[in-house]
């Protein structure tokens, strides 16, 4: 996802929601055939530029390798100021976003 009306979008409409640590995830149905993801990362969470550069990297690479995700448009955001972004937050974050399809039926998950 590349534009602000389509992040506005998916944060306006989301059908699913979760948190997990100092992420919040919304995540809506999308007209695509594959996942799309948005990162939000600001300067009040994460000063330096290294942190959020590496925060956003680590949730790439957790979105690339989650199995099964459904086809929605994902905007993850961190929303806790200075707060450390691990693999392991991320991977559960993503599998909660699985779950919470799975539960409401929507999408097409694996």
């Amino acid at each position: 996802m590349l534009n602000k009306k389509e992040f506005d979008e998916v944060l306006r409409r989301a059908e699913v929601r979760a948190t997990k640590g100092p992420l919040r995830l919304a995540a809506r149905r999308s007209a695509t055939r594959t996942p799309r993801l948005g990162l939000i990362v600001g300067k009040r969470c994460l000063r330096r530029a290294v942190d959020r550069n590496r925060a956003k990297r680590v949730i790439r690479e957790s979105f690339r390798h989650a199995p099964d995700l459904p086809t929605f448009d994902i905007v993850v955001r961190v929303a806790v100021t200075g707060a450390e972004v691990s693999r392991d937050v991320v991977d559960e974050l993503f599998a909660a976003l699985v779950d919470a399809a799975k539960r409401r039926g929507l999408g097409d998950v694996g």
